[in-house]
């Protein structure tokens, strides 16, 4: 008879739950539960064998990961959704016969998975949980598992750290551009261990002026308590800078004028404008229909809002592959058609809306993506 802990996280907190499952070195599963979010936790005598969100197909949070970290398309994750329906096998193992990844970087995308579940868990304040004792299968090593009361020492000790400089990073569609070089930072910080210098690095290189925080921490590659930490060191060195949003200059008006202005005047100033504004617009209406009856072979013809929305994003798309590209291979493609043998982006994504390809330059600041032949 499976043994089982139910309680609320306002009377029982995570921290208390971790410490009893560890200490009593149960095997299990525990899941957390707030509102429409469910979590996942299982444990093998104590240990954390892994964590992750709950979603709508076994290992889709892997999937989601994978895809979000620049390591598999969506379309390759829809088709592993798919076989792994048809066949009963498991994601990891699809993903191995295929040849798509390797070993160490599955077993590195669950480890960041089980990090970034618990970081997150561990901010809760609400919710509620329960605890089943049963088997738990899984294919790790018993070396290669964490003690519940180790992960949740560190755990703790990121959520403190935590406060301390999230403020620098707004939120996650905060974008940030470079100030000055990577060198000036490294010769300024002091008291860096060599690791968290190669990842503040990492992230300095996907810092652009067009990746927002949260595909800066996915392509990253080091989970969000290390990525947001980083850019918060870059960003109080003054090393980068968010970008602001494009704003209209206001223009104040001197308060002489603005003390004239009765509200008979203002009243008297707006019918005026108002009728001055009707006159123009018969004007320009007439003068465009004169216009329109003889046809202008010079006329430009301009796209659709609509279409250049979706050229747009079909841009951002491929420089979004570009970027993965680099940062997956330490380099830039050649052509875009490798970016599409990788399985970044289909042949025909690649493509622009006449069938003709994209081409790019790589210039001293970066890969720049030119537009189509027509």
């Amino acid at each position: 008879m499976a043994v089982s802990l139910r309680g609320d996280l306002t009377d029982f907190g995570i921290a208390d739950v971790f410490q009893l499952i560890g200490q009593q070195r149960k095997t299990g599963m525990l899941e957390f539960t707030k509102e429409r979010e469910q979590i996942q936790i299982l444990f093998e005598r104590g240990a954390v064998v892994s964590a992750a969100p709950c979603g709508s197909w076994p290992q889709a949070a892997t999937a989601e990961m994978l895809m979000r970290c620049g390591l598999l398309t969506r379309e390759r994750v829809d088709e592993l959704r798919t076989e792994c329906s048809a066949s009963a096998q498991t994601l990891d193992r699809v993903i191995l016969s295929r040849g798509w990844l390797s070993a160490e970087e599955l077993r590195n995308i669950d480890e960041l998975l089980t990090r970034e579940t618990i970081f997150a868990v561990l901010r809760w304040t609400t919710g509620s949980f329960d605890f089943t004792a049963g088997e738990v299968v899984h294919d790790r090593s018993a070396d290669s598992l964490l003690g519940a009361e180790q992960i949740l020492m560190d755990g703790l000790r990121m959520v403190d750290e935590w406060q301390s400089f999230a403020d620098l990073v707004p939120s996650d569609d905060t974008v940030f551009r470079r100030l000055l070089s990577f060198d000036q930072y490294a010769a300024r910080c002091r008291g860096e261990t060599a690791a968290q210098l190669a990842g503040a690095k990492r992230v300095f290189e996907l810092v652009d002026g067009r990746l927002p925080v949260r595909r800066v921490i996915d392509l990253s590659l080091l989970g969000t308590f290390d990525a947001v930490r980083a850019l918060a060191q870059l960003h109080r060195a003054n090393i980068i800078e968010t970008v602001e949003l494009e704003s209209v200059p206001v223009t104040a008006e001197p308060e002489h004028a603005t003390a004239r202005r009765t509200p008979r005047f203002a009243a008297v100033a707006s019918i005026a404008c108002v009728a001055l504004l009707a006159v123009v617009a018969v004007a320009i209406r007439q003068q465009a229909e004169s216009i329109r009856a003889q046809p202008d072979p010079f006329a430009i013809e301009r796209p659709s809002a609509l279409e250049l929305a979706r050229s747009d994003q079909h841009k951002r798309r491929i420089r979004h592959a570009l970027e993965t590209y680099w940062f997956s291979h330490g380099e830039w493609p050649a052509n875009l058609a490798q970016v599409g043998a990788d399985g970044f982006l289909s042949q025909r994504e690649l493509a622009g809306e006449q069938g003709r390809p994209y081409y790019y330059a790589v210039r001293d600041d970066g890969a720049w993506l030119l537009a189509p032949d027509r």
